[in-house]
């Protein structure tokens, strides 16, 4: 009897550790739905300053049987809210009660689950229960952002910080100092709130004690959810959006998700063939092609209340339309008004985490998932221990410009149970014989669609690794600001980032690009690659501590 090894599954996050539970569902005879949904719990347990139970998102899938789908469980606005409110300038859309949309995560996960996984729900739950109730270590990332709240940023006296005036917080530091690299954090409330979902599914979240809780804080800090708001919360299923890249196909979700302006970006750099890595030319196109499909993102907001937006998406990204809008790239860049209605301001957005997964049966699941932006509205539901999201910032407000005098986006407006804009985009990238290539996603706000841009091209037009396209130079051109920034050279974790030359950036100026310099890109991508030998690449961004994928590999008994 001999045994041969067989490939039965990978993951990719923001956390080795989480990405290392979600093969642990794949090892007791989990698929990739039930590893994705572990490792969500288990980056909402470790990260919970990006993504947590009171946060939403947004999921692609690809089938066992090929079959693409996507799910929005992306946050709501409360029913009673409006611009109006908003406008008032004592309501804060960043921070306490107003700034909280109706959460959609755990009812997101409970419907990916309910139609296509395999073992228990509670099952699912194991591992993050006991870390929040063992604790675990405190990493780098993790006292990055606890440190990040005291003043100036980096401090570590709990005096300094936000975080002092509200008890829930306590645990983050000890004796009045922020709590040690290394040290343990435990989250015994958290683990108990864990428990009872698992028991009682989205259920004892969306109504019951926990409910209770979420609108007695939200109200009592000035928001107007209601328990009608978190009881009627419903998923919502969709069909993805798609184009042909060359020889491969992409998929990403439509909106309230930014897919639509990925795959534009995409289409767009797919009419010039490819120059040679990092050249001037290809660095201009890239810039032009991301400012083209940004300027397209002023049109998009909620399909529910932009009529004909499902249309228009799709219009977009017909060859012909796309083949019209590559014409527009030139030898110079443009005043912004080239390339968007004039005097409409570019939303930028917060967040986040992706997780992607992959299992030997041939689904392909990718999740992008936030609070907004880092601890979202600062409110950690006091008995129950998970941070509520801040997303009611991702609407435009009718009636308040920016600082710079750009009108609010209309289609991104602010009504009760709207959904807001996201630049989330997960993706999934597959050959000409319909076998999956790439997937993966981004955080980091409106530089996910470019970052995500850039790790696809990095693989498909130039063959590099998983690894190798996370660790290459990464720009981001979103029309406003009107810059270009980009990433000057540096080491993180003992891996250097190249960073772009002086010679690419002189380049670019005499096309007329504003360029500005910075440390590193704030997007966090994710890329799992599949490789024609069967074996699976599950990276994530070097730039960050702690990232890393997983793959679990079975034996398989021959007789």
């Amino acid at each position: 009897m001999s045994k041969t090894p067989v490939l039965s599954g990978a993951v990719t996050s923001e956390s080795t550790i989480a990405s290392s539970i979600g093969t642990l569902i794949l090892s007791k005879g989990g698929n990739a739905v039930d590893a994705i949904i572990a490792t969500v719990l288990a980056i909402n347990t470790l990260c919970p300053y990006h993504s947590d139970i009171g946060g939403g998102g947004f999921a692609i899938i690809r089938t066992e049987k090929g079959d693409y789908k996507s799910l929005n469980f992306r946050h709501k606005a409360p029913a009673a809210v409006d611009s109006e409110f908003y406008r008032d300038p004592h309501v804060s859309t960043m921070i306490g009660g107003a700034a909280v949309a109706v959460p959609g995560e755990v009812k997101g996960l409970e419907e990916l689950h309910n139609k296509y996984g395999r073992l228990s729900w509670d099952v699912l739950f194991e591992p993050s229960i006991d870390l929040a109730e063992d604790g675990f270590e405190v990493t780098q990332e993790l006292h990055n952002f606890i440190t990040a709240s005291c003043s100036p940023p980096g401090s570590t006296s709990q005096s300094t910080s936000w975080m002092a005036s509200d008890p829930e917080y306590s645990s983050l530091f000890k004796e009045g100092q922020v709590i040690s690299l290394g040290s343990i954090w435990k989250r015994p409330e958290y683990a108990s709130t864990l428990r009872k979902i698992a028991k009682e599914g989205s259920k004892a979240f969306h109504e019951g004690d926990i409910a209770e809780s979420i609108i007695e804080v939200i109200q009592e800090r000035g928001g107007l959810m209601t328990l009608d708001d978190l009881k009627g919360y419903q998923v919502e299923w969709n069909q993805p959006l798609s184009i042909q890249y060359r020889d491969y196909t992409l998929w990403a979700p439509p909106a309230p998700a930014s897919g639509a302006i990925w795959l534009s970006a995409m289409g767009i750099l797919s009419q010039f063939e490819p120059e040679s890595e990092g050249s001037v030319e290809d660095l201009h196109r890239l810039t032009e092609a991301l400012r083209l499909a940004y300027g397209q993102r002023t049109a998009l907001g909620d399909p529910n209340y932009v009529p004909g937006l499902e249309e228009k998406q799709l219009s977009w990204l017909t060859p012909s339309a796309i083949k019209e809008r590559s014409k527009l790239i030139t030898d110079k860049t443009h005043a912004p008004d080239y390339y968007k209605p004039s005097k409409v301001e570019i939303v930028n957005d917060h967040g986040t985490s992706n997780i992607t997964v992959a299992d030997s049966d041939g689904m392909v699941i990718s999740i992008t998932t936030t609070v907004g932006l880092s601890w979202g509205s600062h409110i950690i539901v006091p008995k129950y221990g998970f941070v509520l999201n801040d997303s009611m910032d991702d609407f435009s407000i009718q009636g308040r410009p920016n600082g710079t005098g750009y009108e609010p986006q209309p289609a991104n407006f602010v009504y009760g149970g709207k959904r807001p804009l996201s630049s989330s985009c997960p993706y999934i990238i597959e050959k000409s014989n319909g076998t999956p290539y790439l997937a993966g996603g981004a955080a980091g706000g409106s530089t996910i669609i470019s970052a995500n841009v850039q790790i696809a091209r990095n693989v498909l037009d130039y063959g590099l690794s998983a690894k190798e396209s996370l660790k290459s130079n990464r720009l981001h051109n979103q029309i406003l600001p009107n810059v270009s920034l980009l990433e000057r050279s540096s080491t993180i974790q003992g891996v250097t980032i190249d960073g772009f030359s002086q010679h690419q950036c002189k380049g670019l100026e005499e096309k007329g690009h504003k360029i500005e310099w910075i440390e590193m890109n704030r997007s966090v991508p994710v890329a799992l690659k599949f490789n024609d030998d069967g074996s699976w690449e599950a990276e994530a961004d070097p730039r960050r501590h702690d990232t890393g994928g997983s793959v679990y590999t079975s034996p398989k008994i021959e007789v």
